[in-house]
């Protein structure tokens, strides 16, 4: 058992959290999850980190959770360290890009899915294949339904099937699919735009984004655009004295 499956390294202002694990095709167990989780808690307490970019290795992005079906006792444990993860990344308000340098399975499409960008890799494929293996694909079903076309998510779901990283840049699932040569520069870019950019803004905008996302209504929605314009753009926007050259 590979007990370092996942590595960290946090350089100006930048975390790059890189999935190591090749003997599971960058799929976790329970070591990993709980090393991910360690990840996830620093990127939220360390204030000296603006961003975080999650990439994988040996021709795979994220492969999801890796139980082993001949320990019984491994379930419980592997159980309490997603509980973990999940918080932590509950938890988390820095903003993440994926950087989808290979394949991306499973709870794969979860992190790209949870982050504000992505950038992947001509050539990778994303699928859900659980119910070829013999389950259900219930959480990660919570975590795509909302950005997967209908059709696409019960062809994912049902059939096991891969699709293209130019499907997902199709349906909004990434949001740059670049060969290998443009890849890092791609990533750069986004993980310019929060270095470069007033952080209060950028926490703000993100605020804005997901407390809109859960209002229906359009009317509810300008009510909330309007209070929260007043009470913490407009203040925000004097304190940076942001220069605006349009």
């Amino acid at each position: 058992m590979n007990d370092k499956q996942l590595t960290y390294t946090v350089e100006n202002g930048v975390m790059t959290i890189t999935i190591d694990n090749p003997e599971m095709k960058n799929g976790l167990n329970y070591i990993g999850i709980n090393q991910f989780a360690d990840a996830m808690e620093t990127l939220k307490k360390d204030p000296a980190i603006k961003v975080a970019v999650i990439k994988g290795s040996h021709g795979y992005f994220f492969t999801g959770g890796r139980v082993d079906p001949n320990n019984p006792g491994e379930n419980d444990i592997y159980a309490d360290a997603i509980a973990r993860y999940t918080k932590a990344c509950n938890e988390n308000d820095k903003p993440i890009i994926a950087a989808v340098n290979g394949h991306c399975l499973k709870a794969g499409l979860g992190t790209v899915t949870a982050a504000d960008f992505a950038v992947a890799l001509k050539g990778v494929e994303f699928g859900l294949p659980e119910i070829k293996m013999g389950g259900v694909p219930m959480m990660i079903m919570v975590e795509t339904m909302d950005f997967l076309p209908k059709k696409l998510a019960m062809e994912s779901y049902l059939t096991a099937w891969n699709f293209s990283a130019e499907e997902a840049l199709r349906v909004g699932l990434v949001n740059r699919v670049v060969d290998e040569s443009e890849f890092d520069a791609t990533v750069q870019k986004f993980v310019d735009v929060y270095l470069n950019t007033p952080e209060e803004l950028i926490y703000l905008t993100r605020k804005a984004y997901r407390e809109l996302s859960k209002i229906s209504s359009r009317e509810e929605r300008q009510a909330f655009g309007m209070k929260m314009l007043r009470e913490e753009c407009l203040p925000a926007m004097q304190r940076v004295k942001q220069q605006y050259n349009v």
